[in-house]
């Protein structure tokens, strides 16, 4: 059975897109079978990926599979990312409705876990990349996973955000009688200034499940998505530039493995 795992925070603008990709390339690199899945209606991984005209001109997409009765496996929305070694199931521009489709549906939480059902055998990994809310959406890949990444900015607001959706995540533990893991709470796109260091020390102080490293403000990790692909597969141009990309695949490494260890994997031979 693969590790399925909701990349979320509701706050936006802590890199959640980026980390799902990264984190899922190195996965793969790692020798893991990836898949992705773009959840967020905004397409933000779908264009990370290089598949930014499928955004616009898929003619069925997740939004169907969600919404409508009785839909054909999920595994026919599956593409293989054009530029990396992972699949992908896209977002498309109707997924901008679906989460008014969901409130009034009957086991609303529960469509995106039925579906994945016969996903489960081909893959090792599955990350869902959330929309920046606390909607449909959101609780149907909290319901799916049931293991969750967050990452957070360094910033005192990160705080609250966190609050709020630990408090989400309990509220559907008790509503659909399931646990939820926190595997990791990832500081990410942390900058250089005094008051970063300051509250990652507080981070570490009152969250629990941070991790002991964090991810500082890359640009290049910006360039990438702009490329359409993973740190892993973008080209540099000259030995400096290869000298940060490196630092950066060393960085995701590290956080896929520690979601390894979190769920009791062992690194296969890489690739």
């Amino acid at each position: 059975m693969p590790v399925t795992i909701a990349v979320t925070n509701q706050k936006g603008g802590v890199g959640k897109t980026t980390l799902t990709i990264n984190t899922g390339a190195a996965l793969a690199q790692l020798g893991e079978k990836v898949l992705l899945i773009d959840l967020d209606p905004q397409g933000h991984l779908t264009e990370g990926v290089g598949l930014k005209s499928y955004y616009d001109t898929a003619e069925v997409s997740l939004y169907n599979y969600l919404v409508d009765r009785d839909p054909p496996p999920l595994s026919k929305l599956v593409i293989g990312a054009p530029n990396d070694h992972f699949d992908l199931i896209p977002a498309t521009v109707e997924m901008t409705i679906v989460e008014q489709q969901l409130w009034g549906a009957k086991n609303r939480e529960h469509k995106l876990r039925l579906l994945l059902e016969d996903m489960r055998p081909d893959y090792d990994w599955i990350l869902i990349d959330c929309p920046p809310n606390l909607g449909p959406l959101t609780d149907n890949a909290l319901n799916a996973a049931q293991n969750v990444i967050i990452p957070v900015q360094a910033e005192p607001t990160s705080v609250r955000a966190f609050e709020l959706l630990i408090y989400q995540i309990e509220t559907i533990e008790k509503a659909l009688r399931i646990k939820i893991n926190v595997l990791a709470v990832v500081p990410n796109l942390v900058r250089t200034t005094n008051l970063a260091k300051s509250v990652l020390t507080d981070f570490r102080e009152i969250i629990p499940h941070v991790t002991p490293f964090h991810f500082p403000l890359r640009g290049m990790l910006q360039d990438a998505w702009g490329a359409g692909c993973s740190i892993f597969t973008y080209r540099t141009h000259t030995s400096s530039e290869e000298k940060v990309r490196q630092e950066i695949c060393a960085m995701y490494t590290e956080l896929a493995q520690y979601a390894m260890a979190k769920v009791g994997k062992e690194a296969p031979v890489g690739r």
